[in-house]
């Protein structure tokens, strides 16, 4: 049941229309409202809004003609498409520069893959349903699946080269850039690339690895490279080293976790004085020296330091390494130390409780490390191994940094947890951008879509930044910031004319935290 009605609010009289239904679940009714104008304070006459001509496009003809002292005439919509979020993403685009690196690279085709990354941005979907994507929204071209496939295998690795070459050359000016590795899974025989290895979660399925650069301050990727899947993380460097001078990086730093630690390649980086910050793991003698020797001395009010607004405490020794300087960071989180140790001791009693009960054998590696067994006439008796349970709490709170960067302990962790940033930008070049399993049957096309992938990456890097910058994740996610951006949409009319639906209080409002104008409609 419908029915129109008015709600006068601080002066203001606004007119509706509600429909009313009901709600089995809650047992009551209920009814939705839609404002379509308000009253003229004076006249009283009803003024229609946008939203009102969306509802009635014959009204919207007829004011048309009307305006134009022309008579009604019958009067149909041609079509209506999103726009909000293809309005954000070509801003985004234009900003970044991606837009202009792209004309300069691929003159022919760049309309073509900056529509299917604003897809793969925007929709968790097959590449496939582009087409009907781009059908539906306010896009300069629409790729058919044809045209998709020749696309990506036409790509060569010339053309890569050189808009990564253009890329890093707009964007990473004095840029700290961040290298990390993340594994992509196929069941495609075809690709030479593919190769067994085991991925981040320890799955042994065929799959390629991908290295990337990312700007420590722009937060946006910059060069992409795939390597054979059974590849190790550490084998990268020497390969990343090389793509670093073609693409003219002089202002670099690698920043790796303790997964790349291997001293060799360390050395390699010493010897080419490029500046690296790489976690120690704690099995290192260099890590375990340099906490011992920092253990009763670090927690002092001279070596407290913040770090986005979280509390460490840091103490720093010079090393030196094949003739070369490096400093190792040793830190101290106090909060942490507490939270690993309680979760250890809980490990090491539920450990307890299942042998006593015969639901964990005595053969189990962590029932060997951490407990004893002595047989006796009534059973077997289990202590506690002490010894390798305090050497294990001993280092709880505790981490190392390597760098030939900085002795300043504050300013190398703050470009450590850069790392942070690639690593939630591989989850989301996976997950989001539909990479989490390759559907391609060539390697051309493999390399095609990964590079679609890349630049997909660079548009919602770039949301990211502006919602981390502006706190809009308190409010939504990714997915529902683009879901209300996808709220705007443009309704054209079979005499050509065009309008917007209406923008909502929260639309508006993001339109205001992306600095956003939504371009105004051409008089017909």
């Amino acid at each position: 049941m419908s029915y129109r009605g008015e709600q006068k609010i601080k002066g203001t009289t606004y007119v509706y229309e509600a429909t009313a239904s009901w709600d089995k679940n809650k047992q009551h009714s209920q009814s939705k409202r839609i404002y379509i104008g308000k009253k003229d304070p004076v006249t009283g006459e009803f003024q229609p809004n946008k939203r009102y001509y969306e509802l009635y496009p014959e009204k919207a003809q007829q004011k048309a003609h009307e305006s134009n002292l022309m008579a009604p005439v019958s009067y149909k919509t041609v079509q209506s498409r999103d726009y909000g979020a293809v309005l954000l993403m070509q801003e985004i685009s234009d900003r970044t520069g991606l837009t202009q690196v792209l004309k300069k690279n691929f003159p022919t085709c760049w309309e073509t893959l900056l529509t299917l990354a604003m897809y793969l941005c925007c929709e968790n979907s097959a590449l496939y349903l582009s087409t009907q994507w781009a059908e539906n929204s306010v896009t300069s071209v629409i790729p058919t699946s044809q045209r998709i496939s020749e696309l990506l295998s036409s790509l060569t690795e010339d053309q890569r080269m050189s808009f990564y070459r253009s890329w890093a050359t707009f964007r990473t000016e004095k840029e700290y850039l961040a290298l990390d590795i993340t594994s992509i899974s196929s069941w495609s025989d075809l690709i030479e690339m593919v190769e067994y290895g085991y991925n981040r979660d320890k799955e042994k399925l065929p799959q390629i690895n991908l290295a990337m650069l990312f700007g420590e301050k722009s937060h946006l990727p910059v060069f992409c490279r795939s390597y054979p899947g059974s590849i190790h993380d550490v084998s990268t460097l020497e390969g990343m080293v090389l793509f670093i001078e073609e693409l003219k990086l002089s202002q670099m730093h690698f920043v790796m976790d303790k997964g790349f630690f291997k001293q060799k390649d360390v050395d390699k980086l010493l010897e080419g004085y490029i500046k690296f910050a790489i976690g120690l793991p704690l099995t290192t003698k260099l890590a375990k020296n340099r906490i011992n020797a920092s253990r009763g001395a670090i927690v002092q009010p001279k070596n407290a330091i913040e770090v986005d607004g979280h509390l460490y405490y840091a103490m720093t020794f010079l090393e030196s390494m094949n003739g070369r300087r490096a400093y190792v960071h040793v830190y101290y989180d106090p909060n942490k130390a507490i939270t690993q140790q309680n979760s250890f001791m809980h490990n090491i009693l539920r450990i307890e409780a299942e042998l006593k009960n015969g639901e964990r054998s005595f053969t189990d590696q962590d029932a060997q490390k951490y407990f004893n067994f002595h047989k006796t006439k009534s059973g077997i008796n289990i202590h506690r191994n002490e010894a390798a349970i305090n050497e294990k709490m001993q280092f709880a709170g505790f981490f190392v940094l390597l760098t030939n960067d900085s002795k300043d302990a504050q300013y190398i962790l703050t470009v450590y947890r850069t790392k942070d940033v690639v690593e939630k930008s591989f989850d989301n070049y996976k997950n989001d951008l539909d990479l989490e399993r390759l559907q391609v049957h060539s390697e051309a096309a493999m390399e095609g879509r990964i590079f679609l992938g890349f630049l997909a990456l660079i548009l919602m890097s770039s949301i990211r930044n502006v919602m981390k910058e502006k706190d809009l994740y308190k409010n939504y996610t990714f997915s529902t910031l683009m879901g209300e951006f996808k709220k705007l949409k443009l309704i054209e009319f079979s005499d050509g004319h065009q309008l917007y639906t209406e923008t909502s209080k929260h639309l508006k409002s993001l339109l205001k935290a992306f600095d956003l104008k939504i371009p105004l409609l051409p008089s017909i």
